[in-house]
Order: C-alpha cells, then structure tokens, then sequence
C-alpha cells in the first residue's frame, strides 16, 4: 500500500474514530447543545466527500479526490473538535492563569514590555492580526494546494496531524484551563494605539459560560477557541509551516506567513509565551505520531525489497 493510501485511509479512520468519541463523551459528560447545525455541517461535507469520491475515482483524478477530500475532511472534523473542547472545560478545574504567568516570570518574560513594545509599532501588529485571520483560511488552502502540486500525502498527513492537535490540547486544557493574559490581567484594551486585542477576549464569554451556566446551551455559530495552554494557534503555525516545504513556489511566503501567525498568538490572541512553547511540542509530537503510523511501514516494506532484490 502506498503512502499516499496509507495517509487516506488514516484520516478517514481518525475522522470516524472522532466523531464517535466526541459523541459519546458528550452523551456521557451532560454537555448541551443545539445538534441541529452540528449534524447538518457534518453531514453536508461527508456528502460532499463521498460523492466526488466516487465521481473522482480514476487514478489520474486522484490528485482532485485528495483535494475534496481533505478540504471536505477538515471542515467535517471542526465540530466534533470544537465538541472536545468544551468538553475540557466542562470539566471545571481551577483557572491556572496565575501558574502560567509565573512560568512566564521564570522564563525571564516581562508580559507588559513585551506587549508595550509591540504596540509601539503601527505596521508590526496589523501584520500580526492579518497573520493570526489566516488560521482558517491556510488550514483549507494547503491541504487543496498540497493536492494540486501532487502531494496528496502530506495533504492527508497535514489534515490528521491538525485533528491529533486538536485533541492533545483539549486534553491538556482539561488540568490547565485559562482566559489568557488580557482577561487575566484585567487589561483595558482600548488603551492600546496599534494592537486589536479584541480577539485576545473573543472567546472570555464562552469560556465562562461553559464553566459556570448551568443552561449553557453549545451552539456551532457562538462557538469560539477557548484553549489558552496549548496556543492551537501556535501550533497550527508550525503545521502549516510544515506542511508549505513542498510547495517550492510558495513555501517561503507561506513560512514567513505562519511566523508572523505564530507570534500573533501572544500579541493578538492574549497567549502566554509558554503557550506557543506548549504548541511546539504538541505540533512536533503530533507530526511524528502521523509521520511514523502512515511513512515507517513504507520505509519497512520497501528497505525489504531493497535487500530481497540485493540477494538475487
């Protein structure tokens, strides 16, 4: 079987593997929500999905399914993902925002310095907030430029990788649930000049809600990222970053793109510093898992022909 299948067949187990977990640990966890956008969204990509699978079928439109597929995979996968995120902090323990800061003072981390620096400077934090809009945009662009450019595998690979992100994180937030620096802090952000912090407050409410509303009702267009340790925008940087090296033409924009991105989570999206550390580590981690389930069977089948053929 090729990498290519390999990486398939991967995500459309993890895909599977997701919704019925993220399903049952709703059930089981009493989380409330309106099912109805949830189901539809699901289903509309899943139909999607499947349909130009079948119309894409020949093996010299296999770069199209690819791009139909992930790009349909990934929009599928936001719901039961977003479902695992408020089940974290469903989960109610104590906000860690006080320990977060403290290891950013034990990194030698001056939090305001940093942030007055950064506002000092009109044209830094306008490129900042546009790097940290592109979240979206990039993980649904590459997997579809992946494909075009005949790097169907790493579309594949790109698009579970994002989804084990997704997960590791929600787990992580369970134990270290925060509202970020600019809650935290009781930052009043209209005294900034340059910096649009509001993001850094977007997802404060919803947060709250979760935790203490006992009529919190989850509905897919309130819904927001209310994960602060891991950064998910930190670590969907360094994916994407990754994730560009194939594509020659574009791969240094894009690179410089998602550093940007990925400073934007501390300027922008309210993160302590040792969020984007912790959205290294998931990233790298979460790579290599997908990197060794859908490549190192490869590399073993075929280091055995190599010697097979050697022999004769």
């Amino acid at each position: 079987m090729s990498e290519i299948s390999k990486a398939r067949y991967f995500l459309f187990g993890f895909t599977a593997a997701i919704y019925l977990a993220a399903w049952i640990l709703t059930y089981l966890g009493g989380l409330k929500m309106d099912s109805t956008k949830f189901l539809a969204s699901a289903a509309s990509s899943l139909i999607c999905v499947a349909t130009f699978n079948y119309l894409l079928r020949k093996p010299k439109l296999q770069y199209l399914r690819s791009l139909v597929e992930t790009v349909g995979l990934g929009i599928a996968l936001t719901g039961p993902l977003i479902m695992l995120t408020y089940l974290a902090a469903l989960t109610n323990h104590p906000l860690q925002d006080h320990r977060l800061m403290q290891m950013d003072q034990n990194l030698g981390i001056d939090w305001m310095a940093l942030i007055a620096t950064a506002d000092a400077h009109p044209i830094f934090p306008l490129a900042l907030t546009l790097a940290y809009n592109s979240f979206a945009f990039q993980l649904l662009l590459l997997p579809a430029l992946l494909s075009i450019s005949r790097q169907a595998a790493r579309a594949y690979q790109m698009v579970a990788a994002h989804g084990f992100i997704c997960v590791f994180a929600s787990f992580i937030s369970i134990w270290y649930p925060a509202l970020g620096t600019y809650a935290a802090l009781s930052i009043d952000i209209s005294q900034f000049k340059n910096i649009d912090a509001s993001w850094g407050l977007a997802s404060v409410d919803q947060m709250m809600a979760v935790r203490t509303d006992p009529g919190f009702v989850l509905r897919l267009d309130q819904a927001s990222g209310i994960i602060t340790f891991p950064s998910v925008h930190a670590a969907a940087a360094i994916l994407c970053a990754w994730a560009t090296w194939p594509l020659k033409l574009v791969r240094f924009p894009l690179i410089i793109l998602n550093i940007f991105m990925f400073f934007s989570a501390f300027v922008v999206g309210g993160h302590y510093v040792v969020d984007l550390i912790s959205g290294i580590a998931i990233t790298g981690f979460a790579i290599a898992l997908v990197l060794y389930v859908t490549r190192l069977p490869a590399r073993k089948s075929a280091s055995l022909c190599e010697n097979a053929q050697l022999s004769h």
